[in-house]
């Protein structure tokens, strides 16, 4: 494809995704999957060349909204470089877009008063509770928020060794550099097809950010443990939790998508990890009460990665944070309160339950927390330094929570996802 057809084909699709923002609709992500199924021609430069513009505005869409009128021409405009000849890309021949009109070609001319990079880039209602967890660094920490994020491995130490993995990298000339969090993470140069890589098809690594390494990290499972995952998803914290055990004990992973934890079956036997059982719950006329009933009391540990506003990770997906809004926010708190007095029940004395979510806001993090040590004596917090001491040689990680045995994390001062965890553990009460 030329140049202007993929300008166009970008114009194309941000009208689709105004809709959909609108309208509460399909992902970016669907949109540009569905649009390209039909549209075999554009090759994989093409398509890659095209998402970069359609995310370029996405990242900005708040500013550059605003500015143009939600005019997505204007948006593509005020996205490409200064210096584009604009009159050689917008001529309406060969699938071009067509020309400029007099209105645009003003508007370019003050495009210089219109610049979005020095724009934080967030939605205006969550900006005092953004300012709450970033009561300090706030500018850097939402400039890191509208960023990139990195493209990271997880090593599955259940199977492999750190060393084999990085000797791997090296003799493909891969570029990397070693997670700062955690051992296993590896972060990656661009954004590599791995599917081909004999480490990704014989299991040794899988994709996840280091943050969720981490949190599985500060879970701290032993092999033989019975370890319940109520919201496995696709199963990237299963499969890191097996990756502890070796083979020894049993992980219980449910999700009420079947979509999503279908994957989990051929990510498990890739892993070699031969200890999970997965199974859909599925929520009609009490099911989901009767499916987990067996459980109650018996789990060492509970990982509840709660459905959440995703805030922690704009820089992956940035059209979150102009789908999130009041309403949204509250029903994701209802649902984790829910949850998280649902997992409760499953935790044994002795054990613990693992909150986390990729939020950075106070809703769904310490004000969850507080809450639920509030309403059950039997709970106590465990701090995530005691643990990472231990795991990580002595060391110190610094969390952005103003309650101490949480960990949040953030972008600019952890380069990793906007994560909270909190690990509470069950008591036995006199």
């Amino acid at each position: 494809m030329i140049e202007p057809a993929r300008i166009q084909a970008a114009i194309d699709i941000l009208d689709q995704v105004a809709s959909s923002l609108l309208h509460d609709g399909p992902s970016a992500d669907v949109l540009i999957r569905k649009y390209f199924r039909t549209r075999r021609y554009a090759g994989s430069k093409d398509r890659r060349a095209i998402t970069d513009m359609v995310y370029s505005v996405i990242r900005n869409w708040g500013f550059l909204s605003d500015i143009s009128k939600s005019d997505t021409r204007r948006m593509i405009l005020l996205s490409l470089p200064q210096e584009t000849d604009f009159s050689a890309l917008f001529t309406g021949n060969d699938h071009a877009p067509t020309q400029l009109t007099d209105e645009e070609q003003k508007f370019l001319k003050e495009r210089h008063d219109k610049e979005p990079h020095d724009v934080l880039n967030y939605p205006n209602w969550l900006e005092s509770r953004l300012l709450k967890r970033f009561p300090d660094n706030f500018n850097q920490e939402l400039e890191h928020l509208n960023g990139r994020a990195s493209f990271e491995l997880r090593v599955n130490l259940g199977k492999t060794t750190v060393a084999k993995v990085e000797t791997f990298l090296k003799a493909e000339n891969i570029e990397f550099s070693r997670g700062k969090l955690t051992e296993s993470a590896f972060i990656l140069e661009g954004n590599p097809r791995i599917d081909d890589w004999d480490i990704y098809k014989n299991g040794d690594v899988e994709i996840q950010d280091e943050a969720a390494q981490l949190a599985v990290l500060l879970s701290d499972i032993k092999p033989s443990f019975q370890v319940m995952d109520l919201c496995a998803g696709a199963g990237g914290k299963t499969l890191a939790a097996a990756a502890f055990m070796n083979n020894k004990g049993q992980i219980y992973a449910y999700d009420n998508n079947y979509a999503r934890l279908k994957d989990l079956k051929p990510r498990a036997k890739r892993a070699d990890a031969r200890i999970i059982q997965a199974q859909h719950l599925d929520t009609a006329g009490g099911k989901r009460k009767n499916i987990l009933s067996e459980h109650v009391g018996r789990m060492d540990r509970v990982i509840l990665d709660v459905p959440c506003s995703g805030s922690g990770v704009w820089r992956r997906n940035p059209e979150l944070k102009w789908r999130l809004n009041e309403e949204k926010l509250l029903q994701y708190c209802r649902i984790q309160k829910n949850l998280i007095n649902e997992g409760w029940d499953f935790v044994k004395h002795g054990g613990r339950m693992i909150y986390m979510t990729c939020s950075l806001l106070y809703d769904e993090n310490e004000d969850q927390i507080m809450d639920f040590l509030n309403n059950h004596a039997d709970a106590r917090l465990v701090s995530y330094n005691d643990i990472y001491k231990k795991q990580e040689n002595n060391n110190i990680l610094k969390t952005l929570s103003e309650i101490p045995e949480c960990l949040a994390l953030s972008p600019y001062s952890h380069g990793s996802d906007g994560f909270f965890v909190a690990i509470v553990e069950k008591i036995k009460l006199a």
